[in-house]
């Protein structure tokens, strides 16, 4: 139920039990309008999938006769889905469609018609270029779907592109010019970041917008961290560069989420370096082993101080990787490591069992 239905229902109980009258409670009503409708989740999905499955389909049908049209038709063929989903998009904007039932199928739709027709026509006319170039161009012709359409698929899955581009560009250029592919690829990511930024001023549905917060935390968190080590080149040998990388993108986007009062962006980036950190317990070096179980416990004391069992249950399950780590490494006999494994677990959910307990309704703190 969303806030302003909800606000309707109380104002109506007021009316019938006399609290207000009946022209205190339609002046409330009007700051409270129905949206008139519900979001369905098993609308979206399944346009969503019926989107994607014309658009293959559409694909797939033209592929199997493409060699018997011409050149410009070709491109023509290649072109109309694109033109159609802008004028679909141009259409739905008029009338005010603010739907994610709307919008999801047709981002999706959008999308993969954009990139389709880049390799299309590239392909019909054989424009010369490179992986990366391809990469980008699609990248870039895309982009747009997610600011017109703010689906929450293009929109989470779109800093993808930027990835896969730094990849592709760095390994073309065989380690030459990888600070100026870090930068491009960072603007590139704080591009698609702007169709984010105008999801959360329209903040819909809260099931939506917090689903929408976990995927996009966890891509900018992961995706970062990857443009990093791409075009660093760091070495295998030591695992320290790769997690600072995962730690310090993490970092960030935990920042930008408590700025922005995101309250899942923290919890994602907390994960993220949590799982990098882990790489420390089976890591020589003591001065990062250290510093990953001091993270762990930093973790845990500020889930218990804000009352957020999640947090709580991040760092104690790393410090408890760290130690097992070192412990299960050692000479010790397996039948004392098994009796240490199995008392780890009983601590773990009693230590959840009383935090619960102990946690009243309504004294969670944000």
């Amino acid at each position: 139920m969303g806030r302003n239905e909800w606000m309707r229902g109380e104002i109506d109980s007021w009316r019938r039990g006399g609290v207000i009258d009946d022209a205190l409670a339609e002046t409330l009503s009007r700051r409270y309008p129905d949206t008139g409708h519900r979001l369905s989740w098993g609308t979206v999905l399944v346009g969503s999938f019926g989107a994607l499955l014309v658009g293959l389909g559409v694909i797939a049908l033209f592929a199997a006769n493409w060699d018997c049209f011409g050149r410009p038709m070709r491109a023509a063929i290649s072109t109309a889905p694109v033109v159609l989903c802008a004028a679909i998009a141009i259409f739905a904007a008029w009338r005010g469609e603010e739907r994610a039932a709307v919008r999801e199928p047709l981002g999706i739709a959008w999308a993969i018609a954009a990139g389709a027709a880049a390799c299309l026509v590239a392909q019909t006319y054989q424009v010369g270029g490179s992986v990366p170039g391809l990469i980008l161009l699609v990248a870039l012709l895309t982009l747009p779907v997610a600011w017109v359409t703010s689906s929450a698929t293009v929109m989470s899955l779109w800093p993808v592109y930027p990835v896969v581009w730094a990849f592709a560009k760095c390994d073309e250029m065989s380690g030459r010019g990888h600070f100026g592919v870090l930068a491009c690829a960072l603007f590139l990511m704080a591009l698609s970041a702007l169709a984010y930024v105008a999801y959360l001023r329209r903040r819909g549905e809260r099931g939506p917008f917090v689903v929408v917060q976990f995927v996009t935390g966890l891509v900018y968190s992961v995706g970062l961290a990857l443009v990093v080590i791409a075009t660093m080149d760091f070495h295998w040998s030591a695992a320290w560069p790769y997690v600072y990388s995962f730690w310090g993108c993490a970092g960030l986007v935990g920042a930008l989420g408590l700025l922005f009062r995101l309250p899942v962006w923290p919890w994602i980036a907390t994960v993220v370096a949590a799982l990098a950190a882990s790489a420390f317990g089976v890591d020589n070096d003591a001065g990062n082993y250290v510093l990953s179980f001091a993270f762990a416990v930093a973790v845990a004391a500020y889930g218990v101080r804000r009352l957020r069992l999640g947090y709580v249950n991040v760092g104690a399950i790393l410090a408890i990787w760290l130690v097992l780590a070192k412990f299960f490494a050692s000479n010790v006999d397996f039948t004392v490591k098994g009796i240490v494994l199995v008392a780890c677990g009983i601590a773990l959910t009693v230590a959840n069992v009383c935090f619960m307990h102990a946690v009243k309704p309504g004294r969670r703190t944000k």
